[in-house]
């Protein structure tokens, strides 16, 4: 046939075979996250002192604001590493995410800055907060991600979703959830505890 003489080579060898199109990447194969930014922290910003806790969101959305109010601990720290003034004593933070996969691949992308040293030099790290992004189950990969993550902090907690909080304009008048009591216990029992013993 033509299409077959057409094929071969002037040696009459058929010609090497295509090389094989590169592998496409796995159906919903992560892609890390950018780093959180550094945000510098004047001292104009500490009239009550330096906050003992820094809620430090892994991404947009999180629930810094909501976990700072109801735990009346530390300071929102928006979606950034704060860094303290010269002489101020480096920050304690807890990262928050949301727990579905994309918040908690953010919570990984974010402690793995921090292991990395490159959140402010003497940032602690004293646990992450995944909350639920709704009131189903948490998919499957967004829990796998949290276990694999555990393993790397001090502590993970999970709080469960709250649909009154987004009818509240404070959501002091819904009160805290049991969950959240828990996690402002065990971090107002850490602080205290080291401050005793510093």
């Amino acid at each position: 046939m033509a299409l077959e003489r057409d094929m071969t080579t002037a040696n009459n060898q058929p010609p090497a075979a295509p090389a094989a199109p590169a592998a496409p990447a796995a159906l919903g194969a992560p892609v890390m996250p950018k780093p959180l930014p550094v945000a510098r922290v004047t001292r104009d910003q500490l009239t009550d002192g330096w906050p003992t806790v820094w809620w430090v969101g892994c991404h947009g959305g999180a629930g810094t604001t909501t976990l700072a109010t109801l735990t009346a601990l530390g300071a929102d720290g928006g979606s950034a590493w704060p860094l303290p003034p010269q002489g101020w004593p480096p920050p304690h933070v807890v990262l928050v995410c949301r727990l579905s996969a994309s918040g908690v691949l953010a919570a990984i992308g974010a402690v793995e800055q921090w292991r990395r040293k490159a959140a402010p030099a003497g940032t602690r790290v004293m646990g992450v907060v995944a909350v639920a992004a709704s009131n189903r189950r948490a998919p499957r990969r967004a829990t796998e991600r949290l276990k694999l993550l555990s393993g790397w902090v001090p502590a993970t907690w999970r709080v469960d979703w709250v649909e009154e909080y987004l009818a509240a304009d404070d959501p002091r008048d819904i009160g805290a959830h049991p969950h959240i009591a828990a996690l402002q216990h065990h971090l107002n029992s850490t602080v205290f505890s080291e401050a005793r013993t510093s």
